[in-house]
């Protein structure tokens, strides 16, 4: 069992996610502010991490950057509805490891925790 947590404003979006999460056996927790996610983050080893690209306050690259440094093994994944093409090696620098992309996909978020976790 993956240990995740996604961070969203959106209820909406946190709920999709907890029920595709749940789907692949995820124990999932939510936040619906940066704040929130890493106080989540500072007290429970999270195996992946999903937070909206613009999650009030921080935004998800300060989160990522947050994760990066606190807890490197986690893997971290931005979601989006934006449509453009994020540079590569600024995500890597952030320690992004991936973007997923609205509308929200079961197939896309089962292929990551694949890929990723194994």
């Amino acid at each position: 069992m993956f240990n995740t947590l996604v961070i969203d404003d959106n209820f909406d979006t946190r709920t999709t996610f907890k029920r595709a999460l749940n789907r692949l056996g995820c124990d999932v927790k939510e936040a619906e502010t940066a704040e929130n996610g890493i106080s989540q983050l500072t007290s429970m080893f999270y195996h992946v991490v999903f937070a909206a690209l613009c999650v009030k306050n921080l935004g998800a690259r300060g989160i990522a950057r947050w994760v990066k440094s606190n807890s490197p093994n986690t893997k971290f994944f931005i979601i989006t509805s934006w449509k453009g093409q994020l540079e590569e090696n600024i995500l890597a620098i952030e320690g992004i490891h991936g973007v997923i992309h609205k509308p929200l996909l079961f197939a896309e978020i089962r292929d990551i925790l694949l890929d990723q976790l194994g």
